[in-house]
């Protein structure tokens, strides 16, 4: 076996260095235009607004939000016409091994925290430790952090990101991250490990609990999810985007998985999410 490490082994020995953070009231001045960062940002909205772009979808960030700002992504940030937001904030880096965290996996860029009172103990815990040097409490800081990012997972609509111990499985699911867009078959798939396709799918349900070609469809469903908060995107493109050929069948397999047709869940998504961004883009 290659003595790279897994996808899965390197997720799950990630290492959190938070760098700095905060509460903090940010008024009308805050304006940040198309910036850049090498660590992650993570916001949580308390109170008011604020507009985020991330890679050109742009959000109005609402209290009961927290926010995951990927590293190295593009981002435009400024209050609404409410001219404030109050926030908890901190940057950190999520190392893998020789990649972040979300440069592994693809997560949404926002959730809509129900446990609030958790998530602010959490961030007053995270932040309020950085002051502090020992040794001890930035083990508590550390996990503190993985705690918050435990819940992001979990309240996340993503559901095909998962860790196995079987490295034949991390294989695959590699394999079908790479290539979701291509037009996958189970003899492809069978064929990484060398294994008959009856028995691949046999062995494949097991870990997983669904067959495998339904696993690929349903993680390009969740991709497509993403794509359909840009109102720019058409449904042809994004059936395309994600690996269905076939725009009826995307459009039947995307309503049985969320109950919408893919106009539906688009349309409600930008309504409740998202605007489309008039003036020139330019903030913690």
């Amino acid at each position: 076996m290659d003595t790279k490490k897994t996808t899965s082994q390197q997720l799950t020995e990630m290492n959190p260095v938070y760098y700095k953070g905060d509460f903090t009231v940010c008024g009308k001045d805050w304006y940040y235009d198309n910036i850049a960062l090498g660590f992650n940002k993570i916001y949580y909205i308390v109170e008011g607004e604020c507009v985020i772009n991330i890679e050109g979808i742009t959000h109005i960030a609402k209290p009961g939000q927290l926010f995951l700002l990927p590293i190295n992504s593009i981002q435009t940030l400024y209050t609404t016409e409410n001219n404030y937001v109050k926030k908890y904030w901190f940057h950190c880096i999520l190392p893998c091994q020789d990649k972040d965290l979300t440069e592994l996996i693809k997560l949404p860029y926002y959730i809509n925290v129900k446990n609030m009172a958790y998530i602010e103990r959490l961030l007053k815990r995270i932040t309020k430790k950085g002051e502090t040097m020992d040794l001890a409490t930035k083990f508590e800081q550390k996990a503190d952090i993985i705690k918050l990012l435990s819940y992001y997972l979990r309240v996340s609509e993503i559901k095909t990101i998962m860790v196995y111990n079987d490295y034949r499985m991390d294989l695959v699911i590699s394999y079908i991250n790479e290539n979701y867009t291509s037009a996958l078959t189970l003899d492809e798939l069978s064929n990484l490990l060398h294994f008959h396709p009856n028995y691949f799918v046999r062995f494949f349900k097991n870990a997983t609990g669904i067959p495998p070609m339904e696993y690929v469809n349903n993680f390009r469903i969740d991709k497509a999810k993403h794509m359909l908060l840009d109102e720019t995107a058409t449904i042809q493109e994004v059936s395309s985007s994600v690996g269905f050929k076939n725009t009826h069948y995307f459009s039947r397999f995307f309503k049985k998985k969320t109950r919408l047709t893919p106009t539906e869940y688009q349309s409600l998504a930008l309504r409740n999410h998202v605007f489309v961004m008039q003036r020139s883009p330019d903030g913690k």
